[in-house]
Parts: structure tokens; sequence; C-alpha cells
């Protein structure tokens, strides 16, 4: 059977729920297809917390999700609640409310069909653009071949881009092939006494942490010095022990189940003997747990409605074969996980060798009876942190996510779609130790990550136009552990949704829409394209869009945007001639003009009028002097009042719209 659609969707992830929705709220016929009969991968399948050190708007479907989730909780126990105080403010939820929220989204789209329970089989090319996709069902023999102008990966796998021939990338880089620290083999130990600086952080970025205290940085970075405002972060800092070699491989990082469990005896399921179970394999568990108690080392979480969500039992070096198996490995692979996490919380209750406190403790824990009913209460998604990854038009990498040279920010990209904070992070990738340290390729770098733009280039593989990807998107190993975020996911699909509306829109392949179009399209719907201590993408401000653009094109030398104060004439005389480079489209490196701006000394204000009178005599060989004239026209300016700079970027970005 062969079907038509505008948009086809493959994967009921965040990611892929997200594109879905957009295209279809756009007014495209969109089909997403699922590998399961369940939506929402990990934020349904166990994860629970929508891991995310920003507590800011992002992207209009997580905020809609989030308003969903603190409604549920709202209506269901009161506002007064400690169930409703857990789910802190719509970031944390039980597996099933997240699922219902998703199903409910789903439903309500007029313009998108579901279909579960499908794989793909193959792909129909002719040349760069992707002419059909041949799917087989899980259940029987049926296959359903789908034309379309544009296809959307949102896999945890990356299996439409195996199946259509992209290049990609599985592994793990060297060092010396993108100068990042934390690349290849690496043993880390995690320091809790460190710090670092809140106004580093971001003002909207969340540690978690309630604990703010003074005391001296471990090797301050230049732009750290003097910022004294310090707090502990929860996860601590990766160290790395001087035999890390730093050569790349082909491992990649732990996979695992996230158990939801309860301590409520009226809806607790007791786990019985997994049937491949050994007890030995858990003796090195247990002396961990002797050493830093139970809750600490099954990670437990705090979860609504008398749940926690555990956070252990990775088996590193047991996943290498998944990413590039057929069913029947990746099924073995999962059932192992599976067995594993339920044996060690079986051995944690039951063996002889586990102490008698630590055995009682445990036993207050078992699986939630309303969760996951259709599956033994056990999860259905295996949290696949890693597999294949595309090689796209950009790679981010580890410098992506830290400070540029010489900048008070991370490099800036003229293409950002979205933005990732979580610190660069990744499990182990295999179990080999060095004494003291965690199992070999772990890490948490949270002392240098800070929020990033994720530009349209990572999301458009090489070889072909019209197939954009959200969940296995171009990036190194280590930069792959900021973007691996289900709220990041959620951010970034939603922009390729929006892509995907364009390119239909316009008759164009998405790898040759308009990223001007699409990035003034996504700043005008409240999608944060740029970070800023100091602005949110839903301030009612007409300047909201303008700063969103601008930070993509090196308006900005910090996280600090500013709006509300004075432009100042040094600054205004830099913004003038980068608004130029950009009318006659030579704005050659805006990571470069943020750093000018960084080197400027303090000067007076400009009026409203100068500036408007600097810009028009800058643009004569950019654009008329009608057009500056006529954009000047809207704003109310004169010779004496003190021009604001979220006023300035208001009519630069106007200037620069032409419309």
């Amino acid at each position: 059977m062969t079907r038509t659609h505008s948009a086809v969707v493959l994967g009921g992830t965040p990611g892929g729920i997200a594109s879905a929705i957009r295209a279809a709220r756009e007014g495209h016929d969109t089909l997403l297809l699922t590998y399961n009969q369940h939506l929402g991968g990990m934020m349904t399948g166990g994860l629970s917390y929508t891991d995310t050190m920003m507590k800011k708007p992002r992207a209009p479907l997580f905020t809609e999700f989030r308003a969903e989730v603190r409604e549920h909780y709202r209506s269901e126990f009161g506002v007064e609640s400690s169930d409703y105080d857990a789910c802190e403010d719509g970031y944390i939820s039980e597996p099933h409310v997240a699922e219902t929220i998703f199903e409910a989204l789903i439903e309500g789209e007029s313009n998108l069909e579901v279909r579960r329970g499908y794989y793909p089989t193959h792909v129909e090319r002719n040349g760069r653009t992707i002419k059909s996709l041949t799917v087989s069902s899980f259940d029987d023999d049926e296959t359903l071949t789908v034309e379309a102008p544009v296809f959307i990966e949102a896999t945890y796998e990356g299996d439409l881009l195996a199946t259509a021939g992209v290049s990609y990338r599985l592994g793990r880089e060297s060092r010396s092939e993108y100068n990042e620290q934390f690349a290849g083999e690496l043993y880390t130990r995690t320091r809790g006494d460190r710090y670092y600086p809140q106004e580093a952080i971001g003002e909207g970025v969340d540690s978690t942490a309630s604990d703010k205290r003074r005391g001296p940085l471990d090797t301050p970075t230049e732009q750290q010095q003097g910022k004294l405002d310090l707090i502990p972060h929860p996860a601590g800092i990766s160290e790395l022990y001087p035999k890390s070699t730093g050569v790349g491989d082909n491992r990649i990082q732990a996979y695992s189940y996230r158990l939801c469990l309860t301590n409520n005896p009226s809806k607790r399921v007791m786990p019985s003997q997994p049937e491949v179970y050994d007890p030995d394999d858990f003796q090195d568990s247990l002396e961990e747990v002797k050493r830093v108690g139970l809750r600490a080392f099954l990670r437990l979480r705090h979860l609504p409605n008398d749940k926690a969500d555990m956070n252990t039992a990775d088996l590193p070096g047991e996943n290498y074969e998944y990413p590039e198996g057929d069913w029947e490995t990746r099924d073995e692979i999962a059932a192992r996980h599976r067995s594993h996490v339920l044996g060690l919380l079986y051995f944690l209750q039951h063996d002889d060798a586990v102490p008698d406190d630590i055995q009682a403790e445990a036993n207050e824990w078992g699986l939630a009876a309303d969760e996951f009913v259709d599956n033994n209460y056990f999860p259905f998604q295996l949290y696949i942190r890693e597999a294949r990854r595309l090689d796209g038009r950009y790679t981010f990498t580890e410098n992506d996510a830290r400070y540029a040279p010489n900048l008070d920010r991370p490099p800036i990209h003229h293409d950002s779609i979205a933005v990732a904070e979580y610190p660069l992070d990744s499990h182990a990738c295999k179990p080999e130790r060095q004494a003291g340290s965690h199992p070999e390729g772990h890490f948490f770098a949270s002392q240098v990550t800070r929020p990033a733009h994720v530009p349209y280039r990572t999301v458009l593989p090489k070889e072909v136009d019209n197939l954009l990807v959200t969940v296995p998107l171009s990036a190194s190993h280590v930069g792959y552990g900021s973007l691996r975020l289900e709220p990041t996911w959620l951010h970034i699909g939603e922009s390729v949704g929006f892509a995907a509306a364009i390119a239909l829109n316009t008759g164009t392949a998405p790898a040759k829409i308009s990223v001007n179009q699409l990035q003034q399209t996504l700043a005008g719907n409240e999608v944060m394209l740029s970070f800023f201590n100091d602005h949110d993408v839903t301030d009612e401000e007409a300047w909201a869009p303008a700063l969103q653009y601008l930070g993509t094109r090196g308006f900005f030398e910090s996280f600090d945007a500013k709006p509300t104060e004075p432009l100042t004439k040094n600054i205004a005389a830099e913004w003038a001639r980068t608004t130029v480079a950009l009318l006659v489209d030579e704005l050659d490196d805006p990571t470069r003009r943020a750093r000018a701006l960084a080197d400027l000394s303090d000067s007076a204000p400009v009026t409203s009028g100068e500036f408007a009178n600097q810009l028009e005599s800058m643009v004569d060989y950019a654009c008329t002097s009608a057009d500056v004239q006529r954009v000047r026209a809207e704003f109310e300016f004169d010779q004496d009042t003190p021009l604001l700079r979220g006023e300035a970027c208001r009519f630069i970005y106007r200037l620069l719209s032409g419309s």
C-alpha cells in the first residue's frame, strides 16, 4: 500500500511528537510513525524528569505540556498539596500522566495521523531527494510505503539515517579531532566541593541548589574572575585523571531502564526474581550501597503521588551492538538490561549478603501498580542515551557549549534554531575504572557548560535536502551530551516542525529554505533562539523577537541583553556596522562581532534621532535612505531622548526584515 502525506515523522519521541504537532498545526497533512504503542519515548517510558537547567520558556509546545502537567496535579490534588509542589511547575510528572498529555495533544490535531508499531525497511531516493519510505509492522507482515515532500528523523536509534544511506557517526571522537577536553577514552571523578557562579550560569538557569555561599573558585576562567556569588552544583564537577588518553573508539555510553517506584503499600508491586539472575553480578553494587546508602545508590528522585524515579543499573559495554543490530539483537540487549535492573532490586531486597537494615529499606520500594499496566508495570522504553548521530552540515561539539575565547558566552551561530543548556554529560562507556574513578567514559562537565546555540545545519544531512533530523542530530560524542535531553529535543523538534511547514508552504526543500524566514518565524512564535538572563521569549515588549534574532547575529557579547538600558555611542556605532553587513549579506563571523563589543569602553548614551541618522548615513549602499525613513516613521525618534537598547534592536530588526 502506498500513501501520500505532506510530512512524515519517524519516531514517537518528544522530538518527533513536537515536529509532527507543529507541522500539523501549521496546516499540513502529517503522519507520525512510532515503534511501539506508546507515545513519548523516555518522557513517558520511565524518565519522569524533564531534565533541564533552564527554567525559562523556550518553546510553545513545551510550555503547553508543562501547563497541562500543572493542571493535572492542581485538579487531582489541589494547589496546596505536596503532590502539586512535587511537579515543580510542570517539569516533573508520573509517566502515565505525561503519556496522557501527549495523547491528548495528538488527538487534538485534525491534520495529524499516528500509525503505531512500524519500523523502516527501505527508502527510495532520487538523487538528493527522498521520494518514499517503506515501513513494516512489528505485529504482522503488513508493509506501508509513504511518499512525502518532507521527512523527519526522530528516532533515538537513527534508523532512518541508516536506511536512507545518510552518513552518520557512531562512537567517540579522539580529543584531537575537535580539540575537546572530554573526548575519547577518559577516567574522571566527581568533586562535590567545588562551586561556580550563578552569574556565569545565567539567572534563568537553575542550579537546583539553595545553599549560596562565598568562596574561592578553582582555576577560574578570565570571565569568572571577580564573580563571587557561588552555588554548589548538585552533581559536582568532573575532574580528569592523568591517564585519560583521549583516544577515540566505537564505544557509546551505557543504556538502562529507569524504573518508577512507589513506597505506598496500596499500589506497590514487589518485583520477583527474574529468569536470568546471578547474585554475583551485584556484589560490587552492594559495596557501594554500604558506602553511600541505598537512596543515594539508587539515585531516587521524588515524584508526585508517592513515587520515585530510579536512575541506576547502567550496563556499560553491553550495548555496543544495539545501534546497528537487527531487532532480534536489540530485543536481546533490552532483555539483558531488564533482567539486570530487576535483578538488582530483587538482590537488595532478598539476598542474605545484604545487611538487614538495607534489605528493610529496599523492601519499602516496589514497582508502581498504576504505571505501565500493559507491560507488567515495567517501562516500555529502554533508555537509549546514544546511538547513531547524523554527520551533518555542522557538527555540534564541546566547544559550542563552552565559553568562546575572550567572550562571556559560547560561540554565536547565525542559524540558531534552539538552545541547549544541560551540562555536557556522558554515562560510562565501559566498566573499567582507575582507583577512585567512575567507570571509564563518565563525565558531567557542569563547570564549563553554558547555554549554547543549536545551528539549523545540525539537523541537515549532507546527502539529501528533504530530510530533517531532530533527535540523532549532528554532534560529536561530547557535544551530544548537552543535546540529548528531552526538553531540548522538544525545543528542536518544534523548530524543525516550523521549518517543515515553511518548506511545504514555499515548495522548497528544507535544506534550501530561508534561514532568516525560519528564525523570524520562530522568534515571532516565542521559540527561543538565544538565551538571555534578563529577557524571556514570552516578554510582552515589542522588542522581544528582535532580541532573539539579533542574538544570533553578534549583537550581544554576553547573556545580558540589557534592553531597558540606554544604548551608548560606541555600541551604537558597532551595531550600525553590523547592521550594514547584514543588509549586504557580508556578516562574516557573529562571534567576532560580539567580541568586538566586549572590547569597547564605556561612552555616553546616544539619542534615538542620532542613531537613526547614523544608520541612514551608513546604509546608502546597502539599501535606500527611503527604507530607513520608512522604518523610522514607525518610531518616535528625536534628538533629545536616550535610545533604549531594546528599541534600537527593534528598529534594526524592522529594517532587516524589510516588511
